[in-house]
């Protein structure tokens, strides 16, 4: 017997950063949504700097890791940064067998998350 719960993203800006909150199951049928909706909101903020906050994710299946290497891809690509934060259980299991822990920028909360791009946001460009 399976228990699905449907995904919510909550989408936040805090000083230079964009906070995505997934609360549910980060799979198939939510996938396309959080793509769509956090590429938008990353329009808010030049270069990008994402927080992804994935405490209250009980699920995560390929889809949502395709997800997130996604928009690492486009983050990174524009100049920016994304850190994940609050992988626990079944999801930080899922990154160490994936090496996908290796890949990502990963903090313990969102909160340490947000206060280190914040102070990055903070920095004078850099002119080299």
């Amino acid at each position: 017997m399976t228990s699905e719960q449907a995904l919510s993203i909550s989408l936040g800006l805090q000083g230079p950063c964009v906070i995505a909150r997934l609360t549910g199951d980060f799979d198939f049928g939510s996938a396309a949504e959080v793509r769509d909706r956090v590429t938008k909101a990353l329009d808010l903020t030049q270069p990008p700097m994402l927080v992804i906050d994935m405490q209250a994710v009980s699920v995560c299946d390929s889809s949502g890791l395709s997800v997130l290497v996604y928009l690492h891809k486009a983050v990174t690509a524009s100049g920016g940064r994304l850190l994940l934060s609050g992988l626990n259980g079944r999801c930080e299991h899922l990154f160490a067998i994936t090496a996908l822990d290796k890949f990502f920028d990963i903090r313990r909360t969102a909160e340490l998350a947000i206060a280190e791009l914040n102070e990055a946001g903070d920095a004078p460009p850099f002119t080299g």
